[in-house]
């Protein structure tokens, strides 16, 4: 009687296990952010990919903001900078 080779060869006569579906990443929205530019003064925008809203802020951490900035998705504003008088703490408003 022939021994079978291992499974690991391929040589199981058992059912085939069907294939792991890898994890479908969601795709990614196009956001633009607009802003007044740090240094120079002057309305800058900026369109790029992130696949939710907290790695679009995220990424816009190293665009140099300056007095205001508005976030949106599709043409729909979804957040703005905001800040505090005499020059506090900036955050991000979610509209």
């Amino acid at each position: 009687m022939p021994i079978p080779p291992p499974a690991a060869a391929g040589g199981c006569d058992c059912l085939p296990r069907p294939l792991r579906a890898e994890p479908v990443p969601a795709p990614a929205a196009t956001y633009v952010l607009r802003y007044e530019d740090r240094w120079f003064g002057v309305e800058k925008r900026v369109a790029f990919d992130a696949p939710d809203l907290v790695a679009a802020l995220a990424m816009m951490e190293h665009e140099p903001i300056g007095r205001w900035a508005e976030l949106s998705l599709d043409g729909v504003l979804v957040c703005r900078r905001g800040g505090e008088p005499g020059g506090a703490a900036d955050y991000w408003v979610v509209d």
